[in-house]
């Protein structure tokens, strides 16, 4: 038939990460069919010769049967042969396809095709060959429109004579590979069901079916007459239905896909954050995306009592409850009823402590999650895990979105303010004295954790440069248990004003000010959120893990020393407790060693860096 084109294509699906694919299309160089490859890897480019790659599809599926769909609506011939990249046509079987295809039929219809297969580079007697849903097969199309390709009884289907080789895996490892992406496949199969199967039902098919495997591959494919090379096949064979399973759950209940085909379905979610009030400002992000990305639902937020102020005036958030930081089984007991009213559909906790966890196991919502940053995740419809030391709070939370089909974008914090407020502060500081014409900095020195603190005596120090020249106002933020430690940086520098107040109001005062100086805590997170410049001096944490990089940038900054007994963990740090706080203590407090004068330096530089207009 040479210089006829023939009314076949020939459709090849690679999905064998291997050179076969040239000796498959090298045997196919004299035979006058048009070719289309259908492959899943995106770099078949460099295995293919230029003049095959305009008949090139590239698509991502571990799937046989949706590469070869993808061909056949290419293809323009209604005569099909449909093989894999690790076949070869052999001679005689060529023979009798163009024989075959001169015949017309007037309904669809399919060939069988016979295999020699070859096994860990041994030729079998039997063909072994892993179970795939369609095999080789010619096929006749009569109106691709209308056609769908399914599975069909290859028993009532006329047999061709000739046969494929097919060249399996070369190793157990390959092997091993191949038999992965079966089941990916079957994996991808299942949750495509209308109606996917209960996991306890699908397990006791599970078992049922890997006991069969290796049986039906050893004895009724006869399988022991091969040898070694029986016994591996029959075992790969039997690892495809439990490798199914796993990969199902772990790919659409345990990874939360299945949470992401029922986001439709939801209209009320439960976000808790029950940490410090830095901690929660860290969550807006998260909060604004969800809101975003799901504006059908209500957002409703539970919080630590003493931090709900700093979300008021939140325009993503429903209504927001508050219950105490240690969650005691008394205020779950009074906090559950109002939660019941509300008809959570889904509760987010982003923070899967002991006593976090055991309040979201008695809220009543058909789906939960119970995020981590670096503990165990516990009782959750969806893992997000834990696979990188470095990345933010934000990025962590963002994971979560992300498991769920949702793509979030924008990372800044951000902490809404009434005019009445920003009124407030501004009356605040005219009544107190201070002038426009000069820079107003605040100054945090205060800590929840010891091995935070740079020190009082560092911040006395620092306040009295600042106020050395007559530019520059300070402002100490302290709470009221606090006030009585902050006095030591009023007498070395008592040019300072202190402030002692509520969220609210610090945060409008914030708002009024040029720059804030604090350790890692609240403050700093609120001046970040504000837009206002910031010095942080970070103690233990991983500097990046409460400042996200790419907000944390000009005219932010951060004093933060590479030290070897840092990590997420806080192993070291926590390894000496104080035994009547029961908090952490560090005698040596390297990773705080800043001097006075280069944080000085720093300040000024900012001050004149932004000045405000």
């Amino acid at each position: 038939m040479t210089g006829i084109e023939t009314p076949l294509t020939i459709i090849i699906a690679d999905f064998a990460q291997s050179d076969s694919i040239v000796d498959c299309l090298k045997n196919l160089n004299s035979w006058s069919p048009r070719k289309i490859l259908i492959s899943n890897d995106p770099n078949v480019k460099n295995r293919l010769k230029d003049d095959f790659l305009h008949n090139l599809i590239f698509h991502k599926s571990h799937n046989i049967y949706q590469l070869w769909e993808q061909g056949i609506a290419a293809s323009k011939t209604k005569w099909n042969l449909l093989i894999t990249s690790n076949e070869i046509v052999t001679g005689h079987l060529k023979n009798s396809i163009d024989s075959q295809i001169k015949t017309q039929h007037k309904t669809d219809k399919l060939f069988q095709i016979k295999k020699k297969v070859v096994f860990l580079k041994k030729v079998l007697k039997y063909p072994l060959e892993l179970p795939r849903e369609l095999p080789s097969f010619l096929i006749f199309i009569q109106q691709k429109g209308d056609f769908i390709l399914k599975v069909k009884t290859h028993k009532q289907t006329q047999l061709l004579q000739g046969e494929l080789i097919q060249f399996s895996s070369p190793t157990i490892e390959e092997g091993i590979k191949e038999v992965f992406c079966l089941a990916e496949a079957e994996a991808d199969k299942l949750f495509l069901l209308s109606e996917p199967p209960k996991l306890s039902i699908l397990s006791i098919k599970t078992c049922f079916k890997f006991v069969y495997a290796f049986f039906s591959g050893l004895i009724l494919k006869k399988g022991f007459k091969e040898g070694y090379e029986g016994i591996i096949y029959s075992a790969m064979n039997c690892m495809i239905p439990p490798l199914t399973l796993f990969r199902y759950f772990e790919k659409y209940h345990r990874s939360g896909k299945k949470i992401e085909s029922k986001l439709n379905t939801i209209k009320n979610i439960l976000v808790i954050k029950v940490r410090g009030a830095g901690d929660l400002i860290l969550s807006t992000p998260f909060l604004r995306n969800l809101k975003e990305l799901l504006p059908h639902t209500k957002i409703h937020v539970l919080a630590t009592e003493n931090s709900v102020p700093l979300l008021d005036n939140n325009p993503h958030i429903q209504s927001i409850l508050k219950i105490g930081h240690d969650c005691s089984n008394k205020a779950i007991k009074k906090i559950i009823p109002m939660l019941n009213k509300l008809n959570i559909d889904l509760a987010i906790n982003l923070e899967s402590a002991s006593r976090t966890s055991r309040l979201l196991k008695k809220i009543p919502s058909k789906i939960k999650i119970d995020r981590s940053y670096y503990f165990r995740d516990k009782n959750t419809d969806a893992l997000i895990g834990f696979t990188n030391t470095y990345r933010s709070v934000i990025e962590r939370e963002f994971d979560i979105l992300r498991a769920i089909g949702l793509k979030p974008v924008d990372k800044c914090t951000e902490i809404f303010l009434a005019e009445k407020e920003i009124q407030g502060a501004k009356d605040f500081l005219a009544s107190s004295g201070f002038s426009l014409n000069k820079k107003i900095v605040i100054v945090a020195p205060s800590s929840s954790l010891e091995i935070r603190d740079w020190g009082i005596g560092n911040y006395a120090l620092l306040c009295k440069n600042l106020t050395a020249a007559d530019d520059i106002q300070i402002i100490i933020n302290a709470a009221p248990k606090e006030v009585p430690n902050i006095e030591k940086i009023k007498n070395i520098a008592p040019k300072t004003r202190l402030f002692s107040g509520s969220f609210r109001e610090l945060l409008a005062l914030i708002n009024e000010s040029d720059l804030l100086i604090g350790s890692d805590s609240g403050p700093t997170q609120f001046s970040m959120a504000l837009n206002v410049p910031t010095i942080t001096m970070n103690g233990p944490s991983v500097s990046s893990f409460y400042r996200d990089p790419d907000l944390f940038q000009s005219p932010h900054y951060t004093f933060n020393k590479d030290v070897p007994c840092r990590d997420l963990l806080h192993t070291q740090c926590f390894s000496n407790m104080n035994p009547t706080t029961q908090r952490p203590i560090c005698n040596q407090m390297i990773c705080l060693d800043f001097s006075v004068d280069e944080v000085t330096q720093k300040a000024r530089e900012i001050i004149l860096m932004n000045n405000k207009t």
